[in-house]
């Protein structure tokens, strides 16, 4: 799937043409050239991305006719004309040359889009005036046609929106556009933009598209996409004094919306007992009762009177000499799947009374009264667990009506709730839902800046009650487990405390944190088992994309989502994408994309939880570095990422950021924040780690072995140590010449970008091409054999005593290893393979000295190493050897020498 493909188009042809024939050639043509000054940090196909998208929605907004907005777009992807010259010549003397024009214009997939020569001088007129260029040209003395100088205006006006500048002088550059547009459109124009200050995921997308849908409705339209925002045209802004609220409604719409979509998932079957969410209850009470009741029969169905009769044991246990009175009041334990199903249903009821804030005394008298329980029995209840213990020996005191006695209790819990407001913040009052509009969105709307009274609330706030995921200085309020993300902090552990609650430790979080989270875990394709520690992907629709490649994203993304029918996650096929760099998804259960179930959770940016199972963070975060690149530049997107633990993020200027990176793979992920080229080089970095994974890796080891490999990056030589073993894992006796043909291009690719030890890895290489070509090693090609020279150099090092010099030393080493041939040689071997293997050690002594120091110890805690990395290497120098003697014709080879006869 990728968004070439010819599955979902816009309104516009000219648009399907751009993003089916030309957006992605513009990307493999300049997004490796960087830009300096004003874009930098930009590539050059960025650029020329933002000024296509922008010429036509302009172009189409003004009316102009195809053949100029042909011509328009044609001059758009070619327009930085000097810096697509290697000379370095001037725009002007560049769209002046007809032939390099037109070669540009080729070498774009353009020239498609100019029918003739006078398209082509239409196309050097808007190029050489892009830049606010003046006519100089002899056509300045002949009338032209006004349609020209619109379009050149909508040129200059694209050129100019992609400019990185600072907030104070955005705005006047905004100004400066809208002059432009206003000669583009032919009547006044105004530019604003609307920006989120905080990006919450699901929760601030559906906040912009609110917005987007109530200044639509005041006249405004929407032209490109920018950071975190919407950038809006139109005659001026709207002077409602209301417009905060408005948008607050519309906002708070689409979160109902959600909800009310979504209560099977907020009631839920935990290992405490059937949980309804505050938000259940105030969407759909009679919903969620259906739901309720819908588990109840789940409990009944799963009923083990076992398992039953074991947790009976130890409540009576617990309840000691009162288990006796309990019984003959005919509190017995339950022993039937409907009383089962009653007494769940009782936990579910006494769980709902505590949310609305009734105490345990409390929560059980309304239970008993709609049970119909005698005051003796409601007393006799005291020795049991409140949670656990009363509602099994409750239910068959309940009888045949004991399921409507739990409907009833559960109604009376979800009034309790209403009427104490416990649902969560936000939902309760409009003031809330106006305070968070103005909080997260900066537009130009006036406002009180409220900065002193935030830092004093930041600087007295209690450690204990400050948000532990969020901002810092926000309202907060405590929070449990499963409405904040996974391994989010605690502040208070009251149930570790002698005296304390018995319930689970708090987490404290504000409040649209907590509200940005449920609308996670409802609006998302999550697994159907609770994913540990997600890691959250946000993508970006890239600066200056236009509201139509918006509502092709949004399509694509659905189109990936219903790949899993079930409404699970979509994980990519590991074997193709490790194997081949194929993106292939398909459903699963556990792992991979919890794509967005509503098209209104994407918007400028959108967040993907990604599941991994229980693989470790470096497991974790390589597939996810992976995965977001692979989507990025693998299907030819190129939007802009954020991969992190983190719901909310800020935005910047890099193409690419990778946050919370382990040590162990820093060198690997660098600074963890890159610009096109940069993200593009380490999408490669890690496509030859899982070419090696999978050469030297069976599938049960598969990610043990990527992680190995992205650390051993801290020292690139022993990349080679770990291949080695991980091959004498897969294989006793591997084939290394085989093994080798595979692993030498990408093992080489990383080498070349991290190796910093070259002294040590060329002394190696010339040792094993010396051994190559006077064949010095054992009486066999196995493993062993093929490293016995180097590793008699290395027995020699560890015998090496204080008192020994080197002379003597490596000349015993020349002379035994020569004897050694000779014995075990069919035929001996003369002065010239001693002559060779002298030569072959004083390059390892020369190693010795130089890298090591002489000294042993250091070169011992190597030797593993070495002598791995030297195995590589010789069957390398074997493979050149080979092919040398292979392209040498056979007239010219020389009669056999002596050497050769050795």
């Amino acid at each position: 799937m990728s968004i070439r493909s010819n599955a979902v188009k816009s309104s516009d042809p000219l648009f399907d043409r751009y993003f089916l024939e030309f957006r992605s050639l513009l990307y493999v043509r300049h997004s490796e050239h960087m830009q300096y000054g004003s874009r930098s940090g930009r590539s050059l196909a960025e650029h020329l991305d933002s000024v296509c998208q922008f010429v036509l929605t302009i172009g189409a907004m003004a009316g102009f006719p195809p053949d100029l907005r042909a011509a328009l777009l044609a001059a758009a992807l070619i327009h930085d004309l000097n810096k697509l010259d290697e000379a370095g010549r001037s725009v002007k003397t560049l769209a002046r040359n007809q032939q390099f024009l037109h070669n540009q214009l080729e070498s774009a997939g353009a020239i498609s889009l100019i029918s003739s020569q006078h398209d082509l001088e239409l196309v050097r007129r808007l190029i050489e005036r892009h830049s606010g260029h003046h006519v100089t040209d002899g056509m300045a003395f002949f009338p032209e046609d006004p349609l020209i100088g619109r379009a050149a205006a909508v040129l200059v006006a694209a050129d100019l929106l992609d400019l990185n500048l600072d907030p104070g002088e955005r705005q006047n550059l905004l100004e400066k556009i809208a002059r432009k547009l206003a000669v583009a459109l032919d009547r006044p124009s105004c530019l604003f933009e609307v920006h989120l200050t905080e990006n919450y995921g699901h929760l601030t997308s559906l906040l912009l598209g609110a917005c987007e849908e109530v200044l639509i409705e005041k006249g405004l339209s929407p032209i490109s996409v920018i950071p975190s925002g919407i950038l809006f045209e139109g005659l001026s802004w709207p002077t409602d004094e209301d417009l905060v609220t408005q948008v607050a409604i519309r906002w708070r719409r689409r979160i109902d919306a959600v909800f009310g979509d979504s209560i099977e998932q907020l009631v839920q079957a935990t290992t405490d007992g059937i949980k309804v969410s505050a938000r259940a209850v105030a969407q759909d009470r009679e919903r969620a009762l259906e739901c309720v009741f819908a588990l109840l029969e789940k409990k009944r169905a799963s009923y083990k009177q076992d398992k039953v009769n074991t947790d009976l044991a130890k409540h009576a246990q617990k309840a000691g000499q009162a288990l006796e009175t309990a019984q003959s009041l005919g509190l017995r334990g339950v022993s039937s799947a409907d009383a089962f199903a009653v007494a769940e249903g009782c936990k579910a009821a006494y769980l709902s009374f505590r949310v609305a804030g009734l105490s345990t005394q409390e929560a059980w008298d309304q239970i008993a009264q709609y049970a119909d329980l005698s005051k003796e029995q409601r007393s006799a209840l005291e020795a049991f667990d409140p949670q656990y213990g009363r509602p099994l020996f409750i239910a068959e005191a309940m009888g045949n009506t004991g399921l409507e006695a739990v409907r009833g209790a559960l109604v009376a819990s979800f009034d309790a709730r209403i009427q104490t407001k416990s649902v969560e913040e936000g939902d309760a009052t409009n003031e809330a839902d106006v305070a968070a509009v103005m909080k997260l969105l900066n537009w130009p709307v006036s406002e009180r800046f409220q900065g002193r009274a935030e830092l004093e609330a930041y600087v007295q706030a209690n450690p204990r009650e400050r948000c532990s995921f969020g901002s810092a200085c926000a309202e907060t309020k405590a929070l449990l487990s499963d409405e904040l993300p996974a391994g989010t902090k605690v502040q208070v552990f009251s149930n570790r405390l002698p005296g304390g609650s018995a319930a689970e430790p708090k987490r404290r979080g504000n409040t649209l944190v907590g509200l940005a989270y449920q609308l996670v875990t409802v609006g998302s394709n999550l697994p159907k088992v609770d994913p540990k520690n997600p890691i959250f992907l946000h993508l970006a629709l890239p600066t200056g994309a236009s509201p139509a490649l918006l509502r092709i994203w949004r399509e694509k993304l659905r189109e990936m989502a219903a790949i899993n029918t079930e409404g699970g996650p979509v994980n990519v096929d590991i074997l193709k994408l490790y194997r081949e760099h194929a993106l292939e998804f398909r459903s699963h259960t556990v792992l991979g994309m919890a794509l967005p179930k509503h098209q209104e959770f994407v918007h400028s940016s959108f967040m993907v939880p990604l599941a991994w199972g229980d693989a470790n963070a470096t497991v974790s975060l390589l597939k996810s570095a992976r995965l977001a690149l692979e989507l990025s530049f693998g299907l030819g997107w190129y939007f802009p990422f954020v991969l992190g633990s983190d719901l909310s993020v800020e935005q910047s200027g890099d193409f690419g950021r990778i946050e919370g990176v382990p040590a162990a793979v820093t060198p690997l992920f660098g600074t963890g924040r890159y610009n096109t080229s940069q993200a593009y080089t380490l999408l490669k970095h890690l496509r030859c780690l899982g070419d090696l994974t999978v050469v030297v890796a069976d599938l049960d080891k598969f990610d043990d072995t990527l992680a190995e490999l992205a650390r051993g990056l801290t020292r690139p030589l022993d990349l080679y140590y770990i291949l080695l073993r991980r091959l004498l894992r897969k294989e006793e006796s591997p084939d290394l010449a085989y093994y080798w043909g595979r692993i030498s291009e990408p093992l080489k690719t990383l080498l070349e970008d991290y190796m910093d030890e070259k002294p040590l890895r060329d002394y190696l290489k010339e040792a094993a091409a010396l051994a190559a070509a006077g064949r010095l090693w054992g009486s066999s090609y196995k493993r062993t054999a093929m490293a016995e020279p180097f590793a008699e150099f290395i027995s020699a090092i560890r015998k090496l005593k204080p008192r020994m010099d080197y002379d003597t030393l490596f000349a015993a080493l020349v002379t035994d290893y020569h004897t050694r041939l000779d014995r075990i040689r069919e035929h001996g071997v003369g002065r010239p393979k001693f002559e060779q293997i002298t030569a072959y050690y004083s390059v390892l002594r020369r190693m010795f000295e130089q890298v090591y120091s002489g000294k042993p110890e250091r070169l011992l805690a190597d030797q593993k190493t070495l002598q791995s990395a030297y195995l590589f290497f010789l069957e390398e120098a074997r493979a050149e050897l080979k092919s040398k003697e292979a392209e040498t014709p056979v007239e010219d080879i020389e009669p056999a020498s002596s050497v050769a006869q050795s």
